[in-house]
């Protein structure tokens, strides 16, 4: 912005010296005319010296007046244009765009309407993605509050069985701990979205730590009959216990949500070149390539007849906590072939 600045101001000056240079010649030539064709001797007035300065001045006013409004009007234009346009955007209008000017592409101007436009494209994206973000929320809020509505209601009559009695109440608190692990993912996100260094390290156990993720989901993988082979290498990684564990617990989850009964999760953990390299290998129905484009998208779900229950924070949180630690996460899928999930933090 700074080299813009002074680049404009060099065309300013430039323009102010260009009309006083234009002007003094235009007075030149004037005053050659003048004494050539005997201007002065046919004039009816006497002309002192302090009259022909006095008409000189003005022909200098009116003449370098017309090129300074030429010159500065070519100069100011665009940035007066440009003005005009973030006011636009001050008031919330995200559509404008501002058509590259005739400078040609090296030039700072185009240079700094090209920086507008593309700042005005991701404000644009922002407020989509601010919108999207408060739609999804309302959405996914919605069906379990409606369950838990719903089911309560039908609590009241007195003529259900203790079965049905029973059921409804396991509804409502699963139900209920959906919302709650729902807003922990937004709250978890919403804290990490302003940070940018993990803090509170320490040492422990990954291995040790992938295999209790794997105890307290029990009772999921084995409802569904699932095989959980995990292949841990000992590994002592110096890092922030919660965070780390929402990897392993969230891309688990996702595994077991979309594995079919009977299948297989393979889990991989060892270091190579100074990474700690950790994979969760499942059996399901894998993806196609453009829903693999989408996955760390907030509220992102593949599976668009909400068959599978989620709320697709869970891959985005583990993205955000990924890159926080310097790391990667790599997407291996193909459709009814399964997907794989690597990891790689960097000690």
């Amino acid at each position: 912005m700074k080299s813009h600045f002074y680049s404009i101001w060099f065309r300013i000056v430039t323009a102010f010296f260009w009309v006083m240079v234009l002007t003094i010649g235009a007075l030149g030539f004037t005053i050659h005319l003048f004494n050539r064709f005997n201007v002065w001797g046919l004039l009816s007035l006497p002309m002192t010296s302090l009259h022909i300065l006095s008409l000189l001045a003005l022909i200098s006013i009116v003449f370098g007046s017309l090129v300074s409004m030429f010159a500065l009007h070519h100069v100011l234009n665009p940035i007066m244009e440009l003005s005009k346009a973030m006011r636009k955007v001050a008031k919330g209008d995200y559509t404008i765009r501002l058509e590259p000017p005739s400078h040609g592409p090296k030039s700072e101007m185009y240079d700094l309407w090209s920086s507008f436009n593309q700042m005005v494209q991701e404000l644009s994206s922002t407020e989509t993605l601010h919108s999207d973000f408060i739609s999804n929320v309302s959405h996914e809020f919605k069906t379990p509050l409606a369950a838990i509505s719903g089911y309560a209601t039908l609590l009241q009559d007195d003529t259900l069985t203790d079965e049905e009695r029973c059921e409804y109440i396991n509804t409502i608190i699963q139900s209920a701990r959906e919302l709650s692990r729902m807003t922990g993912n937004i709250l978890d996100l919403s804290r990490l979205e302003n940070q940018t260094i993990i803090s509170e390290k320490e040492s422990f156990r990954v291995d040790e730590q992938i295999r209790r993720c794997i105890l307290r989901m029990e009772p999921i993988w084995s409802s569904k009959n699932l095989c959980i082979d995990p292949v841990l290498e000992r590994i002592v990684w110096n890092g922030n216990m919660e965070l780390t564990s929402h990897i392993w617990t969230n891309l688990l989850d996702n595994a077991i949500k979309f594995t079919p009964p009977g299948g297989e999760i393979r889990i991989t953990a060892h270091v190579k070149d100074s990474c700690l390299i950790v994979a969760f290998q499942d059996s399901g129905a894998g993806m196609t390539p453009e829903i693999q484009k989408h996955i760390f998208d907030k509220f992102y779900q593949g599976d668009t007849s909400h068959k599978k229950k989620g709320n697709g924070l869970g891959l985005p949180l583990v993205h955000k906590i990924i890159a926080l630690y310097n790391g990667s996460i790599q997407v291996e899928s193909q459709p009814d072939l399964g997907s794989t999930f690597t990891v790689s933090l960097p000690f």
